[in-house]
């Protein structure tokens, strides 16, 4: 807000001249828009001070937008950290495979997240950095780290046990939210862009989707 109203001022002190007083301004008004941490400078930012944006600059300016689909509700999961972790960027896994994550406490109901589905096995809910307009993740409450690592962590009756259902419930979901058909996918290990060590499989779609899907 303070950034805008300092912009609304420089606007006006420069939209009576010209030329490259008034490029000067637009340039001005865009550093405002930085320092309050806007993520795009936007021709409503001119006008809500009843004023055209400057020719010189697009009304979609310089700065990476929010996804269409990203909800935007208040409280949930994803501010801070949780939003760097849903953003898919393959890291290495953790030393301790049983290390904590932030699925592990969506999981327990330490944080909260946009809930679509639960049981006592798993949980499904809406990624905060959607790539389709339907995108959800289903994850099982056990922990475990990545796919390729099931059978060595919880044992092979329990791992096919609690895929099996996972699968089911991802299957379900995706029937519910994307009756023309989705995606799902798992994210194994750092080349295959696994940022976060909890297994979780991603429930894309309400969309037509490409192929190859991101190689």
């Amino acid at each position: 807000t303070v950034s805008l109203m300092v912009a609304g001022q420089i606007l006006r002190a420069g939209g009576r001249g010209g030329g490259g007083r008034g490029r000067s301004c637009a340039f001005l008004v865009t550093t405002a828009c930085v320092l309050g941490r806007k993520n795009r400078l936007s021709s409503l930012s001119y006008a809500s001070f009843g004023l055209n944006a400057p020719a010189a600059f697009p009304s979609q300016a310089f700065f990476p937008l929010r996804s269409p689909w990203r909800p935007k509700a208040p409280g949930l999961v994803g501010r801070g950290e949780g939003r760097r972790l849903f953003s898919e960027e393959g890291r290495d896994p953790p030393s301790d495979a049983s290390e904590d994550t932030i699925f592990g406490k969506i999981a327990r109901g330490e944080m909260k997240c946009d809930k679509v589905y639960e049981d006592e096995k798993c949980i499904a809910f809406r990624d905060i950095n959607p790539v389709a307009p339907t995108h959800i993740l289903v994850i099982p409450k056990l922990k475990i780290s990545q796919l390729s690592r099931a059978e060595q962590e919880v044992g092979s009756k329990t791992a096919q046990d609690c895929l099996g259902h996972l699968m089911l419930v991802a299957a379900q979901v995706g029937r519910e939210h994307c009756p023309r058909g989705c995606r799902y996918v798992i994210n194994d290990g750092k080349d295959g862009c696994q940022s976060v060590y909890h297994l979780h499989v991603h429930v894309i779609g309400a969309k037509p989707l490409s192929w190859p899907p991101g190689v």
